[in-house]
């Protein structure tokens, strides 16, 4: 077995998919030498550049409009030498205590990665560089306070100190296709779900995120509908339907399955029924492409996005970039004409996996690009400039499916994305959230968040509607199968809750705690909970202490208040001290003065009315006594059925900083990273988080050949560490275990 060559950094292979024609004699430079500056400290000088999703500069990013480096991903670094001629270039790379995290030779300008020119292209290739050393910098390297030494085989070297990384990202979708009334399309109508891991290492270059998972649900046909006003279809809906109209699309698609999914891995177990509302714990999408049966025929929905979901007649194309871009509150044309078009300085694409580099061009389109009245000439003359993806563009490349977005965006999805909490098993909260001033992940404040019992399981998801107040018909939706989800332990049940009761094919019981009483007027409330698919949940029932709840909720305010009635804006009633409560801001104010001719519009004091309570805070009070033991009122009960299709394997491209909590003097570590027939694992490595040496986690059999997570079982002592892996790219091909 030949060694082609060993380094600390991930190794790269091609696929056979590529279409990249030989370099042509003539070869154009896409950089403007002309904007180059010295970035490094020391007797070597040039300027260095970087490439995540984009290439950009080494310093002074978002003065130009350009995002910054994500904390945890595979790098591009290269380097322009300027000065006498360079024959080699060592890099090394420190931490932010100036521990060496290890060294690398840089590759040769004739080594750059080359661009995604097609091979039916009529137009001479281009380069980024045709100057430019580079190297692969591995993720765990990529941390705040990173710094960078180049030195050449003369001796001459040159430090780069402040280089701007950014906090960890993370993305989650979940992917399903619905058929509401009719069955859903065929999985050859939802790419992402057909080959997951290929288009999700697809669309991850196009975003600035450390991590992307990609859940599949198995599709699900509803052969009955019952809307949260307790609407009852069992053919067709009797609505209109449209692209973006329909109440099997609003109530249904979007209302009780995208958002059930999404409240169910945040923990939140019951909504208000008709209203479209998740709180964003972390950046989770709810990809569905939907079909609904009409008054007027069988509709397909699509080209929506936001709040937690997308509504998707594609998973590939620019309507995904799209859609999933109004999801990082991106707009249409951000920035205007100029900004929404890609140009000279708005930055090359990168693919990681194939280390290619993809413009910001059409290789086969020339001419101007007007968008909103702005003209932006094609590069040399030839290539039409693309637009971004909130902008009119589209996939370029012949190496993406994806639309690649300006730099202008890209910037602003980096700044959403890290004011976002990611989720994370390692922390003690489950959650880490990005803090700039002290330029690290820290656990999240100010918002409750719930640890999961369990993290990227394959998940029962159990939705439907429920009515405390017992008038309205409850059901529960056939239960939806995930490969990937988040499940959460049951509260401590309380007398005001109702509750759904699931049982478990071993005979054992779990009681999740619901909202006790309506919480929309006219509507039932909503629930969605996760349960683990292995547990093998058998049933499931919505049950609540007795059949009013809301009956018995205003009588416990009326009590908590001593009063026996409450008035409403529209009664004339001006004795001092009634209590008025006004449904449309929920507020409850006691009468001081009068005549009074206004009722408050906020919680606060004035001169004819005492501020009280509100009506969220009185229910919590109400559902938060201790639980009585008492009589139960069955709503609804379902059995829940396995999945007649298992749902497609998740994808889960890049990783978070992983510290290990060492609590003796052994440790178990596991990574998950792809190999490829060219690659085998040679080693991993535990990084201290405080600056220590690399204890080498050696598998000196190769063991773990072709089967990562690789485990490894050595002596490491108490603290905190990180995990990195090294491969090597083998000459010759590795024999068949």
């Amino acid at each position: 077995m030949k060694v082609k060559y060993l380094a600390s950094v991930i190794a790269f292979t091609l696929t056979s998919s590529l279409v990249i024609v030989p370099v042509s004699a003539k070869v154009n430079v896409f950089l403007d030498g002309s904007t180059l500056k010295n970035d490094l400290n020391g007797t070597l000088s040039g300027s260095v550049k970087f490439a995540q999703t984009h290439t950009i500069n080494a310093k002074n990013n978002s003065q130009q409009e350009m995002p910054r480096l994500t904390s945890t991903r595979d790098t591009l670094v290269m380097l322009i030498p300027t000065g006498d001629s360079v024959k080699s270039l060592l890099l090394l790379a420190k931490n932010k205590t100036g521990t060496l995290l290890g060294s690398m030779y840089m590759l040769s300008p004739q080594q750059l990665p080359r661009a995604d020119r097609p091979s039916n292209s009529p137009n001479p290739d281009v380069v980024d560089s045709d100057k430019a050393w580079s190297q692969i910098l591995p993720a765990d390297w990529v941390q705040p306070g990173l710094t960078l030494e180049f030195v050449t085989s003369g001796q001459r070297s040159g430090k780069l100190n402040t280089i701007d990384i950014g906090g960890e990202t993370q993305v989650v979708l979940q992917n399903i296709r619905i058929g509401m009334l009719t069955a859903p399309g065929p999985v050859d109508k939802n790419p992402l779900e057909k080959e997951s891991f290929k288009l999700a290492k697809d669309y991850y270059q196009k975003i600035p995120v450390s991590e992307l998972i990609v859940g599949n649900y198995s599709a699900i046909t509803l052969d009955q509908v019952i809307l949260s006003s307790g609407k009852k279809y069992t053919y067709s809906s009797d609505d209109t339907g449209g692209v973006y109209k329909g109440d099997l699309r609003e109530n249904i698609g979007k209302g009780i399955i995208s958002m059930g999914i999404d409240n169910a891995n945040f923990g939140i177990n019951s909504s208000k029924g008709e209203q479209q509302w998740q709180p964003g714990l972390f950046h989770q999408v709810a990809v569905h492409q939907s079909w609904g049966r009409y008054s007027n025929g069988v509709v397909r929905h699509g080209l929506s996005g936001g709040n937690g979901m997308a509504t998707l007649y594609d998973t590939v194309g620019n309507e995904f970039s799209h859609e999933l871009g109004h999801g990082y509150n991106m707009g249409h044309y951000p920035g205007g004409g100029k900004w929404a078009t890609h140009n000279r300085n708005s930055g090359w694409g990168w693919d990681s996996f194939q280390n290619r580099f993809i413009a910001n061009f059409f290789w086969n389109k020339g001419g101007n690009n007007e968008t909103q009245g702005y003209v932006t000439p094609p590069f040399l003359g030839i290539y039409q400039f693309n637009n971004d993806t909130m902008g009119g563009g589209g996939p370029s490349s012949p190496l993406s499916k994806y639309t690649l977005h300006t730099g202008y965006t890209q910037k602003r999805i980096q700044q959403w994305l890290e004011a976002k909490a990611v989720i994370a098993p390692h922390s003690p909260s489950g959650y880490l959230i990005w803090n700039e001033q002290q330029r690290k992940m820290i656990e999240p404040k100010g918002v409750v968040y719930r640890k999961p019992d369990a993290f990227g399981v394959p998940v029962v998801t159990l939705v439907g509607y429920y009515d405390p107040r017992g008038e309205l018909e409850s059901y529960i939706y056939p239960a939806l199968h995930g490969s990937y989800g988040y499940t959460y332990k049951p509260r401590p049940l309380k007398t005001g809750q109702c509750r759904a009761e699931i049982n478990y094919a071993n005979g054992n019981t779990d009681k999740f705690g619901l909202d006790g009483v309506r919480l929309q007027a006219g509507h039932m409330n909503k629930f969605h909970i996760n349960v683990l698919e292995s547990k093998q949940p058998k049933s499931v029932r919505i049950t609540c202490p007795q059949r009013d709840m809301d009956a018995a909720f205003t009588q416990w305010k009326l009590k908590k208040f001593a009063v026996n009635k409450f008035y409403d804006w529209g009664d004339k009633n001006e004795q001092l001290g009634s209590i008025y409560y006004y449904p449309s801001h929920e507020f409850y104010f006691s009468l001081k003065s009068k005549p009074f001719g206004y009722f408050p519009t906020t919680p606060v004091d004035n001169k004819f009315w005492t501020y009280l309570t509100d009506e969220s805070s009185l229910r919590q009070d109400y559902q938060n006594q201790p639980l009585v033991p008492g009589s139960e009122y069955i709503l609804v009960k379902r059995d829940i059925k396995s999945a007649t299709v298992a749902p497609r394997a998740a994808a889960k491209i890049g990783h978070l900083y992983l510290p290990i909590k060492i609590k003796s003097d052994r440790v178990v570590a596991a990574w998950n990273y792809p190999l490829s027939k060219q690659e085998f694992l040679r080693r991993v490595e535990a990084t201290s988080l405080e600056g220590a040496v690399f204890i080498d986690m050696t598998d000196d059999k190769y063991l773990s050949l072709y089967k990562l997570p690789g485990r490894y079982d050595v002596p490491l002592k108490a603290g905190s560490y990180g995990v990195k892996i090294i491969l090597e790219v083998i000459k010759d091909p590795i024999p068949p275990l």
